[in-house]
């Protein structure tokens, strides 16, 4: 495997790439080279680049590849990598069959712009597959649960202080961070934060997916009553993130994961009592949360409410409407990516897909969460948490349910807006499918 040589021949290197991808995706903003260029991303820089120095040593030195790796380790990886290989090659071949029938057959175009589409579905493998060749034990598991942590620290701190505008934030940080969305976004009325992404709505689903690690280990794992009360406590701090940025697919992604884990937990353990009042808690918290929200949110929400005087809905309807005509025009293999002469701006990311692609390639864009959450349920199915010793089994069993609940969450954000073409946030999902696809091949 590609990712047993080179810079990352170890373990302790991968770790710590994957480390510097994380933190770069979660904090750091893309840089512009120049206005006519997209703007770049240091955790592409980094994963690409570390994938070319691979390369360049696998080709000089192909026997040293994989060195220092038991037999076992290596067939979990193989076994691994060809799960990831395969759904990757049938979401490479629908795109690339739709492409092909719109130039040839309905006179589509296809330029450099759609050329990156196929660059972009590179990275998340290549993002995906170095995550699955790490070796995760108990030292590296705590070190991605601290980075973890520390990244929502940061996340935190810079949501705070832009909601507040402590120190005139909003002035001189954020438009370092997203320039293009602050007018009409942080210095609005209400404002809405940004985090380190470059819309709300991105940073709205991404504190819905901390979320929802805070709220499974709040569940699912036998804590005791400190550990319980921060973990409650992160999961306010999380569902207040999301309300400030005023997002709501972000209110409607909360109450999924919510209600979904909260339903899970009482089956799983049998409407136990413990779990009840877990629930109630984590109710009258949420519902203390929802009442000292920014009066914005609240005037927000209400106004999507009718949909005829809602000019959100009606923008939705209006970008939904031509991509629904294309796609009753070629509805199996769609129109390819042409991106020179059609419109992105499709908020359904399933629509956009469809019209692209075909149902064929919905399909396989559904395939790509499916099949994970696919892994994640196969470790799952053995697990019971009270009649369990606490160490890396378990924690890689809540990581699963943990990641069944976010692909919830992904789900449902998808209808209004999009995680595959958004590289900030789908490079953090696409580090989770590579840890589910990992413990999912690992016997322990």
């Amino acid at each position: 495997m590609f990712w047993n040589t080179g810079v990352t021949r170890t373990n302790t290197n991968k770790l710590i790439l994957i480390i510097v991808i994380m933190l770069s995706a979660m904090i750091l903003p893309s840089l512009e080279i120049r206005e006519s260029l997209p703007r770049v991303r240091f955790d592409d820089a980094f994963i690409f680049g570390a994938f070319a120095i691979n390369l360049l040593f696998w080709v000089t030195r192909r026997s040293h590849s994989g060195y220092g790796l038991g037999f076992v380790n290596q067939e979990v990886q193989r076994r691994a990598h060809r799960a990831v290989t395969i759904v990757f090659s049938l979401l490479f071949a629908s795109m690339s069959i739709s492409n092909l029938y719109a130039v040839f057959f309905l006179n589509g175009t296809f330029g450099l712009r759609d050329v990156m589409e196929f660059i972009t579905l590179a990275k998340y493998y290549l993002v995906i597959t170095l995550t699955l060749s790490l070796e995760v034990q108990e030292g590296e598991f705590s070190v991605l649960s601290k980075t973890f942590l520390l990244g929502f620290g940061v996340m935190l701190l810079l949501t705070w202080s832009q909601f507040l505008n402590v120190f005139n934030v909003n002035a001189w940080l954020t438009p370092f961070f997203a320039q293009s969305h602050l007018d009409n976004l942080v210095n609005a009325n209400p404002p809405r934060v940004l985090g380190s992404f470059d819309n709300p709505n991105v940073m709205g689903i991404v504190s819905v997916l901390m979320m929802t690690v805070f709220v499974t280990w709040y569940y699912f794992k036998r804590n005791d009553r400190l550990v319980a009360v921060m973990l409650v406590v992160a999961t306010a701090l999380a569902i207040k993130m999301t309300f400030m940025t005023i997002s709501r697919t972000g209110f409607i992604a909360t109450a999924a994961v919510l209600v979904f884990l909260s339903v899970w937990a009482m089956l799983k353990f049998h409407f136990k009592k413990e779990v009840l009042l877990k629930i109630i808690i984590l109710l009258l918290v949420t519902l203390a949360v929802v009442f000292t929200s920014p009066r914005g949110f609240t005037t927000r929400l209400g106004e999507a409410t009718d949909p005829k005087t809602s000019t959100s809905i009606q923008g939705h309807f209006l970008r939904a409407g031509p991509a629904i005509k294309f796609i009753q025009q070629s509805p199996v293999l769609g129109w390819g990516t042409a991106k020179n002469n059609m419109t992105t701006l499709v908020d359904d990311e399933y629509l956009l897909i469809t019209r692209r692609y075909g149902f064929i390639g919905l399909a396989m864009y559904l395939w790509l969460f499916f099949r994970p959450v696919k892994a994640a349920w196969r470790r799952i199915s053995s697990f019971n948490s009270y009649n369990s010793q606490a160490g890396l089994r378990e924690n890689k069993t809540l990581l699963a349910i943990t990641f069944v609940a976010a692909t919830v969450a992904v789900l449902v954000y998808n209808i209004t807006a999009g995680i595959f073409y958004n590289l900030q946030l789908m490079t953090l999902f696409a580090i989770f499918m590579g840890l589910i696809y990992r413990i999912e091949e690992e016997s322990d």
